[in-house]
């Protein structure tokens, strides 16, 4: 340090005393005295007297200030410097007077002539006589211009760059770049303006930074077309070179047009570049009179220039970034595909889709926290193996079947696809998710209903739109008797039973067409000529575009549940004795032909037999005896009316007609003395011959007031038994009683 080598001077200076006068009154009084102890030192050195006045300086010292030493003794800093400067050297020197110790300051000072400005480490010491008395003032200084830039510098450069990693917007750190340069040196203006694309193929330059520089040269240098003689910044921009101009009133290309004043003073101009070598713009300085930069401005100047191409550079990679990533989330919002992007397992990006995906109320929901905890526990392994691949760019397969987990626990299966890519300037992972839970269900279905259909117990055919049969499950062949290659190619009118008309097949197409379905039962033919009853159902099979593809038609053979039907309604409508309609069809056939009276204007007539004798037949010959003698009365009965007539046992030796179609109630007379005819006829058993005779009550419909079916037949049985009163083997008619009801 400059006080360590001072120390020593002194040192020196104390033996000289020693070895002389003994006091440093000598060295100030002796200028060869000075000169012998520090004429050959590097620094500066200067002597004064306690008022100020300038003793002696070495050679350094005359270099620097551009004054003689033989010129410079008995002035002082009111001679040499300015107001200001003289000032706050004289409070420098009184503080030396009044100090104990040397004293260290930092001072600005004019370098000879007023070429540039110096900042000076000074060191200062008063030295005394024998007495004590101040007799002089000591000074040593050394020139730290250079070191307080490129201390000054490194602090610009840190900031330059804690704004580029803090993500700053270009404008603010190119112009913090120009008032950094402004603070170096102060006397300098600073732009920086940048290279964009002109009209046409050109380029011009556009200002995006400026420290210290004028309204009117500012709107002279933006907008500037780049290209040699524009100016200093457009010829740089064009040339990549740096350009300097001493004096900017002789560069007749930067007088303004229409007849403004001359630019004055100078400028050198600074192209920074990309790493390819591609120009990005240009870093300008301009002083306001003519000058020439000396080496310390332009290496300066071409420091700055870097670090002002690092940051276009990174701003512009950092534009792109964003651009692609703004590209890539324009694309993934808008995709029915869930997407996203995790660093290091922790997912940085969700679109909308994924949020449904997992049941997300919102991103923030997925933001933040671990892929880890979206991944089944079973498929955790093999989703941190294809992380790690894909981390380590190593080879893996593009897509796979995995399992994931909503946020409300559930999993569900996916098809997962994951790729490197960069996201926020730094390496992440892109995963795309297809949620194949559906086509894993209908996977699923379709093993099951391959199962079903090799298994099931009903006929299953699948045909094609124009009815060709496709294929057959093994049931077919069974209720049908045709294998499977009997019937491909066919159609299923080869089964066909001839029973169903022509006119129903129509409507079962139709239907077909029309609901995509159809159910219903038919009768078909079997291989072996047996016809048979089946329950069918038809479906349509559609594609995507709604066109049929197949037809599926599910079978079983009926034949046996038919007849069982018929004989469950043979029991719950017939009498099982004598094969009549029993009380409840004869309570529905009633009813009808009522109805059917109503609308044809007509009578009809219901009659009421019991048959007399009937107990005795019993008792004489057993029931045996009396069932032969009910069944064959009833066929009599039964043939002595009209097809369109209705003869129903009611139970017991009790019987009911409904007799239709009569013009009058006359014309029912006939019909009902053949009914007496045919209960009188004698009956064979065996040996012995069985007779009865019959009642017979008959009530009219309709009549003047409404009556019920039930009505009509109690109106009949009052008239059976005014029959059976009046002698029996007769019929009377209820006309009589017809105001009871």
């Amino acid at each position: 340090m400059l006080v360590d080598l001072f120390t020593q001077l002194l040192a020196q200076l104390g033996q000289a005393e020693r070895a002389g006068s003994g006091h440093t009154h000598a060295l100030v009084a002796s200028p060869q005295r000075f000169q012998a102890l520090f004429g050959q030192v590097t620094q500066m050195v200067w002597l004064k007297d306690p008022q100020g006045r300038y003793l002696a300086c070495n050679s350094a010292f005359e270099t620097f200030s551009g004054v003689p030493a033989a010129h410079l003794c008995g002035r002082t800093n009111a001679d040499l410097l300015s107001p200001e400067d003289a000032q706050r050297y004289h409070q420098l020197d009184q503080t030396c007077l009044a100090a104990t110790q040397p004293v260290v300051a930092e001072c600005w000072a004019s370098v000879a002539a007023g070429s540039r400005r110096a900042l000076l480490e000074i060191t200062k010491v008063v030295l005394c006589n024998a007495d004590g008395r101040a007799d002089g003032i000591l000074s040593m200084g050394r020139d730290i211009t250079a070191r307080w830039y490129q201390t000054q510098f490194e602090q610009l450069r840190s900031q330059i760059l804690e704004l580029l990693a803090n993500g700053a917007e270009l404008p603010h750190l190119l112009q913090a770049l120009a008032d950094g340069l402004r603070g170096l040196q102060p006397e300098q203006a600073c732009l920086v303006a940048l290279v964009t694309p002109g009209h046409g193929c050109g380029q011009t330059l556009q200002v995006v930074a400026s420290a210290g520089v004028s309204d009117e040269t500012l709107r002279l240098v933006d907008g500037q077309d780049v290209g040699p003689g524009q100016g200093a910044c457009a010829a740089a921009a064009a040339s990549g070179q740096r350009v300097v101009i001493p004096n900017l009133a002789l560069h007749r290309t930067l007088a303004p047009q229409l007849g403004q004043p001359i630019v004055q003073g100078a400028c050198w101009a600074q192209p920074f570049l990309a790493l390819s070598g591609q120009v990005l713009g240009v870093l300008s300085v301009l002083v306001a009179t003519p000058a020439t930069p000396g080496d310390e401005d332009l290496e300066l100047l071409a420091q700055l220039a870097r670090l002002a191409g690092l940051a276009v550079e990174r701003h512009q990679v950092a534009q792109q970034l964003r651009t692609n990533e703004a590209s890539f989330r324009a694309l993934a919002e808008h995709t029915p595909e869930a997407v996203l992007v995790h660093r290091g397992g922790t997912i940085l990006y969700v679109n909308p889709a994924a949020q449904r995906l997992f049941g997300a109320k919102s991103s923030a929901d997925l933001l933040g926290t671990s892929t880890q905890k979206r991944i089944a526990p079973a498929f955790l392994a093999q989703q941190l193996a294809r992380m790690q691949a894909i981390e380590t760019a190593q080879p893996i397969e593009p897509m796979v079947e995995s399992r994931f987990v909503r946020l409300d626990g559930s999993e569900f299966d996916v098809e997962v696809q994951g790729t490197a890519m960069v996201y926020g300037g730094a390496p992440a992972i892109h995963v795309s998710i297809r949620d194949i839970s559906e086509r894993k269900r209908a996977e699923t279905q379709l093993r099951v209903a391959a199962s079903v259909f090799s298994h099931a117990i009903e006929g299953i055919m699948i045909t094609a739109p124009d009815g060709r049969i496709i294929d057959v499950n093994a049931a077919f062949t069974r209720i049908t008797g045709y294998s499977r290659d009997e019937v491909r190619g066919h159609t299923p009118s080869m089964l066909n039973s001839g029973r169903n008309t022509p006119l129903f097949y129509q409507q079962l197409w139709q239907d077909l067409v029309q609901h995509g379905s159809w159910s219903g039962e038919l009768w078909n033919r079997r291989k072996d000529g047996d016809i048979y009853a089946q329950m069918l159902h038809i479906s349509a099979v559609h594609d995507q575009r709604g066109q049929v593809i197949q037809y599926v038609a599910l079978f079983s053979d009926i034949t046996e549940r038919k007849a069982h039907e018929r004989r469950l309604d043979q029991l719950a409508h017939f009498d099982a004795l004598t094969g009549l309609p029993n009380r409840a069809l004869h309570a529905d056939r009633l009813q009808h032909a009522m109805a059917q009276a109503q609308r044809r204007q007509q009578k009809l007539g219901v009659a009421f037999i019991d048959l007399d004798g009937f107990k005795a037949i019993n008792d004489s010959h057993g029931h045996d005896a009396g069932d032969h003698l009910l069944i064959m009365l009833a066929r009599r009965m039964r043939l002595a009316l009209r097809e369109v007539d209705t003869l129903s046992r009611l139970g017991g030796d009790e019987f009911a007609a409904v007799i239709v179609d009569l013009a009058q109630e006359s014309d029912c007379d006939p019909l009902l003395q053949r009914l007496l005819q045919a209960a009188n006829q004698p009956v064979l058993y065996g040996t012995a011959v069985l007779q009865v005779s019959a009642s017979v009550g008959v009530a009219f419909y309709p009549q003047a007031k409404e009556v019920s079916p039930e009505q009509l037949l109690r109106q009949a049985d009052m008239a059976m038994y005014r029959a059976k009163q009046s002698g029996k083997n007769q019929f009377q008619t209820s006309g009589f009683v017809d105001s009871l009801f």
